[in-house]
């Protein structure tokens, strides 16, 4: 099957998957963790971010707010698919009715 995707298409799909997948949850929970860990406990590198993490939340709310248009982009992209596949299938199934 061709994939007549444009390059910014495939991106967010795959930005969308990544993002939906459990080693996204991971990962990002492991980040915020760290993150809360050198801010609170470790005096050794001193404190870039002091509670209540105000750059954190920053940080947070623009990967929120770029995040849900390119996942809402993909989703798009899915529904086009499946746009395309039910018209193949009413096709085909008018096709075997016009033989009948």
């Amino acid at each position: 099957m061709e994939d007549n995707r444009s390059r910014s298409q495939r991106y967010s799909d795959n930005i969308a998957e990544f993002c939906g997948s459990w080693g996204f949850v991971l990962w990002f929970s492991v980040g915020i963790l760290i993150w809360v860990l050198l801010n609170t406990c470790c005096l050794l590198f001193g404190q870039f971010d002091v509670y209540p993490f105000i750059l954190l939340n920053l940080f947070l709310t623009v990967v929120s707010t770029m995040q849900s248009p390119i996942i809402m982009m993909a989703q798009n992209r899915q529904v086009e698919r499946d746009r395309d596949m039910v018209r193949d299938l009413h096709a085909k199934l008018d096709k075997l009715l016009e033989k009948k």
